[in-house]
């Protein structure tokens, strides 16, 4: 995975984030996180697994990078009411993209952007785990 303006985190207890590391935007400027899959082509959901604090509107973009250029999928504003201006697992959840077609050599990029105490942070796992095939919606739309 590749970052611009992440840096790591611990978060404790280590359950509340992959292997005990997310990543926060340290700039008041968007930051990114990307990384080629190398799947095989398909559709597939994208389950991006982030904190929303309660002390800010983090804004989130999705965006896919191919020969063809770079093509925003979706976006969202992390405003849920969760107990908590702390990243842990209170606030973790989950923005779920359905129905997007990949090639193996795609690029995932997610960009987030922090709002007054909201860092736009995200968790740090392996990714491969974070696409779900979904041959059902395949089929439907196809």
């Amino acid at each position: 995975m590749q970052l611009t303006g992440y840096t790591l985190l611990n978060v404790i207890p280590w359950e509340n984030a992959s292997a005990g590391t997310a990543i926060r935007c340290a700039s008041s400027q968007s930051c990114g996180a990307a990384f080629r899959p190398n799947l095989a082509a398909g559709r597939y959901e994208i389950a991006t697994q982030y904190f929303d604090l309660n002390i800010g509107k983090a804004k989130f973009r999705l965006y896919i990078r191919n020969r063809s250029g770079d093509r925003l999928l979706d976006e969202w504003t992390a405003d849920d009411d969760l107990p908590s201006a702390r990243i842990g697992g209170d606030t973790s959840t989950r923005y779920r993209t359905f129905a997007i077609s990949l090639a193996p050599q795609d690029e995932i990029r997610v960009e987030g952007l922090p709002d007054r105490g909201d860092p736009a942070a995200r968790l740090r796992q392996n990714h491969r785990n974070s696409l779900i095939r979904r041959t059902e919606l395949t089929r439907a739309i196809a």
